[in-house]
C-alpha cells in the first residue's frame, strides 16, 4: 500500500482527496462552530498520523507511547464513579430457578455491579439528534436521495449498547500484554462508523434502532443450544471474577486461552444485551406477518461462531447465530436455516453444533443426558429441528487451523464438504490474489460454492416438504372420511400432522478477512478486497428472495482493526439492501470501488480514536463526507468511545468524603453524561460573560467551568448515596 501522507493541519488540502471519489449525494458540511461546542464526544485536541495504513492498527494504538498525554487524563478511568443502584429493566426476563441457584446469597452483593452503565444511551437520542442535524444541513437530500415506498423495505440496523459492557478487567497487566487483546468494546465504535458511512450514502435505505432488551442466559432457546451446565458455569465465573480481579488474580480457568477469553461481572450484562438484541432482530422479521422487515444487521459482541455447546473459544462465549436460530424456531416456527459464514476463521463452534443437530456427538457438546433421542449402535441419534446447514468461506491457515499449531482433527473439520446423512456442511478455503480481477475469478468459480450449496440445501428441504405435504393431504383425506363414517373402519384413524417449511438465511458477518485488518490477525497474507462484502451480501439477498421471501439476518462476528470494521461494515450494508426499483431483475451493485480506497479508509479510521478533531473547514468531497459520517457514527453507541488503553476497573473502598483525586471525573464519563442530557438542540447552554478586551462581545465559559460543575454535582450525588455493602 502507498504511504499515507502525514496531515497535521486542521484544514485539509486538495492533495488529501481521492482523485475520483464519487458520493451518491452532494453533502454540505454542517456548522462545526456549533457542532463542536455541543458535541462533547469530540475531544478538542489535534491528533497526528505518521503511519501507513498497514501499521495503522488497533493493537499498536493501545500501547502507543505517543499517547501519553491522553493516557494521563485517562488514568483516572480506573476510579469508577459511585452510582445509585438502578432497578432492573422492566423487560428483563424473570430469573429462573436455575439462575437463583447460581446467585443465592450473592444476589444482593452483586446487584450494583450488574446494573447497566449509566452511560448507555438507551433512547438513541444522540444519534437521532445528529441525524436530524445532518438532514437539516443537507435539505436537498430529501429530494435527491432514493427511498422505498414502504418503511419495512429498509434494511434494519440493530445496535446493542449493552454489548460494550464486556471489557478487559486485568488492571495489573503490562502495556505489551494489553496490546494483544483484540476483542474490545471499541470495536462497536468502528462498526458504528461503518454503519453511518452507509447511512450517509443512502440516508433512506436504513433504519437504525437500539435494542434495549436484556435477554436471559437460561432461556430455553439458549439452553437447547448450550445445555444448562455451560450457562451456569459462565454466570458463576463472571460473578466470581469480581473478587479475583480485585486481588489481581486470573478470573478464568488456567487451561483456557487467557488471551482470548476474559470475564468481568459486566460480561453478564453484555451477554444479556446480546441475547436481547438477537430477540429484537428476529422479532423485527417475523413478529408482524403483514408489516415486518426482510433484511437486518445486528451489531453485537462478543462474537460467537467459535463457541461450542460447552466450550468458549476464540473470543466467543455464546454461539449467537445458533441461539438466534433456536429462538426463531421456538417462537416463529423456523424449520430450516442456511448459515453463510464469511469470517476469516472457520466457525468450528457453529459447525460442531450443526453436527449435534444432525444427531452426532459434538466435539465439545452438551451432556449426553440432555440429548433428546437415543443413539444407535454407531453413535447417531435422530436429527432434530430446526435443520441447520453451515457454509463457510475461510482461511485454512488461520485459527483454529493456524499453520504450525493445527491438529489433524481441526484441519479435517475446517475442510468438511458433506451434503448427506442429515449433515449439510460445505467449507471453502480462501486463496491468495494480487488484483481484484484475479480475486473475482476465484469468487465466481470457487467461493460462490457456499451460496450454491446453501441453495442446494434449501431446495432439497423444499422438495422434501412438498412430498410430505402431498402425503399429508392423502392422509388428511382418509381422516376426513373416517370422521364422517367411522363405523366403516375397524380401527380409528389418527389425524395427520401437517408438515411445515419455513426457511431463513443468516450471515455470520466477520470482517477480519478485510484487506485493512491487523496483520497480526492475518499472519498468512490471506484477505479479501473491501468490495467483497457488498458483492457477497448482494448475492445472499438474491438467494433469500428465492427461498425465504427475502428474510435474511446478518450478525457481526469478527473484525478487529478499525480499518477492517469501518470499511467492511460500510461495504456489507451497501450490499445488504433491497432494490428500490420494482423490477427484481436489476442486478446493479450499489457499491462504488472508490468508497473502499485507502484514503477513505484513513479518513474513517480517524474517527475511531477517543480523541477526534473534525476538520473545521473541510474542502474536499472526502473530508466533508467523512466529517459527517464520523459525527453520526460516534453518536450511535457513545459508551463505546473509550481510550485505546481502556481497562475496566471496579470501584474499591472509597471514603464517604472522597479526596479530590478520587472525585476527579473522567473526561470520557463527562462527555457521555453530557451527551445523554443534551436530548434537544441547544444553541448556548453555558452562562455568558463579557469579553474583558471587548465589551461588545460575550464569551462562553471554558471546559474547565463545566468540569467544576460536574465535580460539584458528583460530590453532591456521592454524599446523597446510601452506604453500599460493597464499599
Amino acid at each position: 500500500m502507498s504511504r499515507l501522507r502525514n496531515n497535521d493541519e486542521g484544514d485539509d488540502s486538495e492533495e488529501s482527496l481521492i482523485s475520483q471519489f464519487e458520493s451518491t449525494l452532494t453533502i454540505k458540511p454542517s456548522s462545526n462552530d456549533v457542532a463542536e461546542s455541543e458535541d462533547v464526544s469530540i475531544d478538542h485536541t489535534v491528533y497526528t498520523y505518521n503511519n501507513t495504513l498497514s501499521t495503522y492498527i488497533r493493537d499498536q494504538t493501545i500501547a502507543d507511547i505517543d499517547e501519553e498525554d491522553e493516557r494521563e487524563d485517562d488514568d483516572s478511568s480506573k476510579l469508577t464513579t459511585k452510582e445509585r443502584v438502578k432497578d432492573k429493566t422492566d423487560n428483563r426476563t424473570a430469573r429462573t430457578k436455575l439462575i437463583e441457584d447460581v446467585l443465592s446469597s450473592k444476589e444482593a452483593r452483586y446487584q450494583k455491579i450488574l446494573a447497566p452503565s449509566p452511560f448507555v444511551d438507551v433512547s438513541l437520542s444522540k444519534f437521532t439528534k445528529t441525524f436530524a442535524e445532518f438532514l437539516n444541513s443537507n435539505s436537498h437530500i430529501q429530494k435527491e436521495s432514493p427511498r422505498f415506498a414502504r418503511e419495512t423495505d429498509k434494511t434494519l440496523v440493530v445496535l446493542s449498547p449493552f454489548s460494550a459492557e464486556h471489557a478487559f478487567g486485568r488492571t495489573w497487566v503490562s502495556k505489551s500484554y494489553l496490546a494483544t487483546i483484540f476483542e474490545r468494546p471499541q470495536r462497536l465504535l468502528a462498526a458504528s462508523i461503518g454503519v453511518s458511512a452507509a447511512v450517509a450514502m443512502y440516508p433512506f435505505f436504513y433504519k437504525v434502532v437500539n435494542s434495549t432488551k436484556r435477554g436471559d442466559l437460561f432461556a430455553p432457546y439458549v439452553t437447547k443450544v448450550h445445555g444448562k451446565k455451560w450457562p451456569t458455569m459462565l454466570y458463576d465465573l463472571c460473578l466470581s471474577s469480581y473478587d479475583k480481579l480485585l486481588q489481581e488474580k486470573l478470573e478464568v480457568p488456567e487451561d483456557w486461552n487467557t488471551g482470548d477469553i476474559y470475564l468481568t461481572p459486566k460480561t453478564i450484562t453484555a451477554l444479556e444485551g446480546s441475547i436481547g438484541t438477537i430477540e429484537t432482530t428476529v422479532d423485527s422479521l417475523f413478529k408482524d406477518k403483514h408489516d415486518s422487515y426482510n433484511l437486518a444487521f445486528a451489531m453485537i459482541r462478543p462474537p460467537g461462531h467459535h463457541c461450542h455447546a460447552s466450550l468458549p473459544s476464540g473470543f466467543c462465549l455464546l454461539n449467537n447465530v445458533q441461539v438466534a436460530i433456536e429462538y426463531a424456531h421456538e417462537k416463529y416456527g423456523i424449520t430450516h436455516c442456511a448459515v453463510l459464514d464469511i469470517d476469516l476463521h472457520h466457525g468450528d463452534g457453529t459447525q460442531d453444533i450443526c453436527m449435534e443437530r444432525a444427531g452426532f456427538l459434538g466435539d465439545f457438546g452438551k451432556e449426553e443426558k440432555e440429548t433428546s433421542s437415543p443413539r444407535d449402535d454407531y453413535g447417531k441419534a435422530d436429527a432434530s429441528f430446526p435443520k441447520v446447514g453451515y457454509f463457510s468461506l475461510h482461511d485454512i491457515k488461520s485459527y483454529p487451523t493456524e499453520t504450525g499449531y493445527a491438529t489433524k482433527e481441526n484441519i479435517v473439520n475446517a475442510s468438511i464438504c458433506v451434503m448427506d446423512h442429515d449433515i449439510n456442511i460445505w467449507n471453502v478455503h480462501l486463496q491468495e490474489w494480487s488484483t481484484e480481477e484475479e480475486f473475482y475469478k476465484h469468487y465466481s468459480t470457487k467461493y460462490v460454492n457456499i451460496l450454491n450449496r446453501a441453495n442446494q440445501f434449501l431446495n432439497q428441504a423444499k422438495r422434501k416438504y412438498e412430498k410430505e405435504y402431498q402425503e399429508y393431504l392423502i392422509e388428511l383425506s382418509k381422516y376426513n372420511k373416517y370422521i364422517f363414517r367411522p363405523h366403516l373402519y375397524h380401527q380409528p384413524v389418527e389425524k395427520p400432522s401437517q408438515p411445515s417449511f419455513k426457511p431463513l438465511i443468516i450471515i455470520s458477518a466477520g470482517f477480519d478477512a478485510s484487506e485493512y485488518e491487523n496483520p497480526q490477525m492475518q499472519r498468512h497474507g490471506i484477505n479479501v478486497p473491501t468490495s467483497f462484502y457488498a458483492t457477497f451480501a448482494k448475492d445472499a439477498v438474491k438467494l433469500a428472495r428465492i427461498h425465504t421471501n427475502g428474510k435474511l439476518i446478518s450478525f457481526m462476528e469478527g473484525g478487529y482493526s478499525d480499518g477492517a470494521l469501518t470499511t467492511g461494515v460500510f461495504s456489507h450494508l451497501i450490499g445488504l439492501t433491497n432494490n428500490p426499483k420494482e423490477s427484481s431483475l436489476d442486478d446493479t451493485l450499489l457499491w462504488n470501488n472508490t468508497w473502499g480506497s485507502e484514503m477513505v479508509a484513513k479518513e474513517l479510521i480517524k474517527g475511531c480514536k477517543k480523541s477526534w478533531t473534525p476538520y473545521k473547514k473541510p474542502q474536499t468531497d472526502v473530508t466533508i463526507w467523512a466529517n459527517e459520517v464520523i459525527k453520526l457514527g460516534r453518536s450511535m453507541i457513545p459508551n463505546a468511545i473509550l481510550p485505546s488503553n481502556y481497562i475496566h476497573n471496579f470501584e474499591k473502598d472509597v471514603p464517604k468524603h472522597p479526596s479530590p483525586e478520587n472525585k476527579a471525573l473522567v473526561k470520557m464519563e463527562k462527555e457521555l453524561i453530557d451527551s445523554k442530557e443534551q436530548d434537544t438542540p441547544v444553541k448556548a447552554t453555558s452562562p455568558l460573560k463579557k469579553d474583558p478586551n471587548d465589551s461588545r462581545k460575550v464569551l462562553r465559559h471554558t471546559r474547565a467551568y463545566y468540569k467544576k460543575l460536574a465535580l460539584a454535582q458528583k460530590e453532591k450525588e456521592s454524599d446523597a448515596l446510601p452506604k453500599s455493602p460493597l464499599l
